[in-house]
């Protein structure tokens, strides 16, 4: 009776029905309530409002309740003399009494014995970009009986995208629709279970007094009534699958949409439709609908639009309050002399709404060691990382952080990446690492990045010694335990580096920074191997230059050196020879400093490299030879097949290719003996040349497409390159020239990819060429000296 006063005839004829139906139920046994509701066609609450004395039932459906529930003879007529009675003399507040109101004839004023719609939030005008989950929704829930959970991450845009299934469901749901916000993720307390209930069960039309005091018989109550009847129910912001589950009805027709940050794995047998960040495409289109008819100064550019929704990183409430700052003033950085705009995560609020603190409510959410797990992630410089990372910043074993990880992806604070491997989402990202600022002191940050710093230094020299192996590592430490050691294959190196590459450069800069001089110097030295093979100039310069800086902070004269060395040849694979010979010469006399014979010959070789670039090719032999001798004697066998492979190289420029072959053989001999695949693609590609210049095109052919296999093998693009240039020169001279313009078109792709210009403007003059004149004019061996380097 919606909490109003009953007439002493009213609960007179509730409490002699219930003791009835109590009677009833000791002889043969409690009757469900759902069946007696199928019974008299009516609905569960409808029952419940009978049996509390809430409505008042006329005269043959009160027959059929008291046939249902087994009341009979004594019993029953009593109970209908007093219903008869009860409407006759009724006093007081009104009381519902089936198809009518005290007063008021039966045609009047029909009752509801339902809701059929509850205060759903308002629909938004604009919701841009969610066609394919709006679809996926619909077609889950429409059929009725499903539980579908929207998940991601906050502000992502689910309640919208469920309150617009809802509307557009509802005419399918004939009991109604009900919405309920459980607070999950917000400032104030969740709402409970049993309280959720209790709101639900007054949506249903359950007057106050009359729903269940226990908490297990109100959400059971609930849990019959939603079973019994065909409702859509909508419950926005659920904390976890623990928080919802007693919700859930059994089974029947209703349908539940749930919305949370979390993906409620523990949720058996629902559908689950993720709700992602939206293309850029479509943050742009929802920002220009968003900002239609501002007036000329406030409304931005196209570039300046797309600027800002490219920045706002898929989140529709970021877009959202962009469009509101703009709708009330000029964006702030926008004004001046039409400069890219930037947003940033401090910049995301309009009064209403602010994007920090909706990421605060996930965190605060979370249990206190978790939430430590996603600040201190805060301080990883990457874009993604493994378990191992996450657990050497934690401190903890990777074990434990696999739990903490998982949490975090389950509440939408982290995106499971491809091969085990995490990732913020961008804005998120900041809002860690101002968090990780805000939390942590100049001590624990530090002693956090050490620990990265460690693992990625280990990771990277253990990689090298795999792509590497027989390399000259004086003063390096041995591998830390850290490394994976289920990498044991050079393709396998290659794929960790590959994966890791930009980590491996934001965690080099990050140990400059914090002054974790004796680590940078050495992670440098450990990626070179990898640059080399990946002609990843960019990555190597950028590690070398750190690691010079600190090991000149240092006062570590041998890290000095080596890095001078190291830094040297990827500055002279850039055309700088002037910087790269003044390199090399300090490098030279810190070795002599340091009484390192080995580390001064290796910087007279690189030496050499520069003569060869000035054309200067007699000075370079005698550089070349020089070191020869020595390694020799006292190199490692890598290091000597090296010096034969580039002496070698020196003498085919000076066409002394009969001396250069038998040092080509036997390099490619030693190479082949350590599986140093890009080695010997590099000697292959040499060998060629020389053959080539001996006219010998069968040896220069086998040659150069045993370079494009092991340049295949060793993930090397520019070797392979090499060897298709190669092919190409001999098709061409053999008077094949389809087949030559084949090669060069694949030398040219590859060239491209490790972006060497040079090579490709090179080849495709001759390709033109050999189109004009119908035969090849091979290019002097000498100009492609150049990106000879030595190790």
């Amino acid at each position: 009776m919606g909490g109003k006063k009953r007439t002493p005839e009213i609960e007179r004829f509730a409490g002699e029905l219930d003791i009835a139906a109590l009677r009833a139920e000791r002889e043969y046994g409690r009757v469900a309530r759902s069946r007696i509701a199928k019974q008299l066609n009516v609905s569960v609450g409808s029952v419940y409002a009978y049996l509390k004395g809430d409505t008042l039932p006329n005269t043959e459906r009160l027959d059929s309740l008291l046939a249902a529930l087994h009341i009979s003879g004594a019993d029953a007529k009593r109970l209908t003399d007093l219903r008869d009675t009860t409407e006759i003399g009724r006093r007081g507040e009104p009381v519902r009494i089936e198809g009518k109101v005290d007063g008021c004839p039966e045609h009047e004023t029909p009752v509801p014995e339902a809701p059929r719609h509850t205060d759903l939030p308002r629909d938004i005008a604009v919701l841009h970009g969610r066609e394919h989950e709006l679809d996926r929704v619909i077609a889950r829930v429409g059929t009725g009986g499903a539980v579908c959970v929207l998940s991601g991450l906050g502000g992502v845009g689910k309640t919208a995208l469920a309150v617009r299934a809802a509307r557009r469901l509802l005419p399918r749901f004939s009991d109604g629709c009900l919405f309920l916000d459980l607070h999950g993720y917000a400032a104030g307390p969740v709402v409970a279970a049993e309280a959720a209930a209790g709101a639900l069960l007054r949506q249903l039309g359950v007057a106050p007094e009359s729903v269940p005091a226990q908490p297990d018989s109100r959400i059971s109550l609930l849990r019959e009534m939603l079973g019994a009847g065909k409702y859509l129910v909508l419950l926005d912001n659920v904390l976890d699958s623990a928080h919802v589950a007693p919700l859930l009805p059994g089974g029947g027709a209703s349908a539940i949409l749930v919305t949370s940050r979390g993906t409620l794995n523990g949720l058996d047998e629902v559908d689950r439709v993720p709700i992602g960040r939206l293309a850029d495409a479509d943050s742009i289109a929802l920002l220009d609908r968003l900002t239609v008819g501002l007036p000329a100064e406030r409304t931005p550019t196209p570039r300046q639009s797309a600027a800002i929704a490219r920045q706002c990183h898929g989140l529709p409430v970021a877009v959202r309050i962009a469009a509101a700052i703009l709708r009330s003033e000029m964006w702030p950085t926008a004004a001046g002399g039409g400069a890219e705009p930037r947003v940033a995560l401090e910049m995301l609020h309009d009064g209403d709404r602010d994007v920090e603190t909706l990421f605060e409510y996930s965190v605060a959410r979370l249990p206190a060691d978790s939430a430590r797990a996603f600040t201190v992630l805060g301080l990883h410089p990457g874009t993604s990382f493994d378990i191992g990372s996450g657990a050497a910043l934690m401190g903890v074993e990777p074990s434990a952080m696999w739990r903490h990880l998982r949490l975090l992806v389950e509440v939408s604070l982290l995106e499971p990446d491809a091969r085990g491997r995490y990732r913020f989402h961008d804005l998120l990202r900041d809002f860690a690492r101002r968090r990780a600022d805000a939390c942590f002191d100049e001590v624990t940050t530090r002693a956090a990045v050490t620990r990265l710093v460690d693992r990625y230094t280990a990771f990277a020299d253990g990689m090298d010694r795999i792509l590497t192996p027989s390399r000259h590592r004086a003063e390096m430490a041995p591998s830390s335990p850290h490394v994976d050691a289920t990498v044991s294959t050079y393709p396998e190196a290659m794929r960790e580096m590959t994966a890791e590459r930009d980590n491996v450069a934001a965690v080099a800069r990050a140990a400059s920074r914090h002054g974790l001089d004796e680590q940078c110097w050495q992670l440098a030295f450990a990626v070179r191997g990898f640059a080399f093979i990946a002609k990843d100039i960019e990555l190597w310069i950028e590690t070398h230059r750190l690691a010079m800086a600190a090991a000149v902070r240092a006062g570590n004269q041998y890290a000095e050196a080596v890095t001078c060395n190291n830094l040297g040849l990827a500055t002279m694979t850039t055309g700088d020879d002037v910087a790269a010979t003044a390199l090399y010469e300090r490098a030279r006399v810190l070795f002599v400093r340091l009484g390192d014979r080995h580390g001064e010959h290796t910087a007279l070789a690189h030496q050499a490299w520069v003569h060869v670039h000035r054309r200067e090719f007699e000075e370079a032999l005698k550089l070349s030879l020089r070191a020869l001798a020595f390694v020799d004697v006292h190199g490692t066998p890598r290091n000597r097949a090296i010096l034969l492979r580039d002496t070698a190289l020196i003498e085919v420029s000076l066409d002394r290719c009969l001396d250069a072959v038998p040092r080509l053989l036997k390099a490619a001999e030693m190479f082949r003996t350590f599986n140093l695949f890009v080695d010997e693609a590099m000697t292959s590609n040499v060998l060629g040349e020389a053959y080539l210049a001996l006219d010998d095109l069968v040896d220069a052919w086998e040659a150069f497409d045993r370079a494009v296999a092991l340049g295949r093998m060793a993930d090397s693009a520019a070797e392979q390159a090499r060897g298709h240039d190669g092919l190409g020169k001999v098709a061409g001279a053999r008077g094949e020239a389809a087949d030559a313009r084949q090669h060069w078109r694949t030398a040219i792709d590859l060239f491209t990819q490790v972006r060497d210009t040079a090579r490709v403007a090179e080849i495709a003059a001759r390709a033109e060429e050999l189109e004009s004149r119908s035969e090849e004019t091979t290019t002097p061996v000498g100009s492609r000296l150049k990106n000879s380097v030595i190790a």
